[in-house]
């Protein structure tokens, strides 16, 4: 129980900055088998409802939502959210699981790639 709500904690924080703290909830829970991956994935949910409520009405305050940008993707991600549910529901949880990992070290790697390139490119510059 300690170690959910330390992940929750650790993960709310990093989602409340905008940087995938949903994934890491899903990667912790999972490795310190809290979770099975589509409990892991529920919990995400609902957790990215009240990270994205409160980081919606602070973004809107602060003018950072363009919305007639908004309003052209709102029904592609509806649509592409449908599609991941059903997606999920058909899919195997250890196969999910390790589509995950895969997705997470690709995902890793190419920040550090990119990081490591716009290093290379500001030192250059200097």
């Amino acid at each position: 129980m300690i170690k959910a709500i330390i992940i929750s904690m650790i993960s709310g924080t990093i989602a409340g900055m905008g940087i995938g703290g949903g994934s890491i909830f899903i990667l912790l829970s999972t490795i310190f088998h809290i979770f099975s991956q589509r409990e892991a994935q529920s919990y995400n949910l609902i957790m990215f409802i009240v990270v994205g409520m409160f980081a919606s009405i602070s973004n809107l305050k602060n003018k950072k939502i363009n919305k007639k940008l908004f309003k052209k993707i709102i029904i592609p991600l509806c649509i592409g959210s449908m599609i991941g549910i059903l997606i999920a529901r058909n899919i195997d949880e250890e196969k999910i699981r390790w589509y995950f990992y895969i997705f997470m070290l690709i995902i890793g790697n190419y920040e550090i790639i990119t990081s490591l390139k716009n290093l290379v490119k500001s030192n250059n510059k200097k």
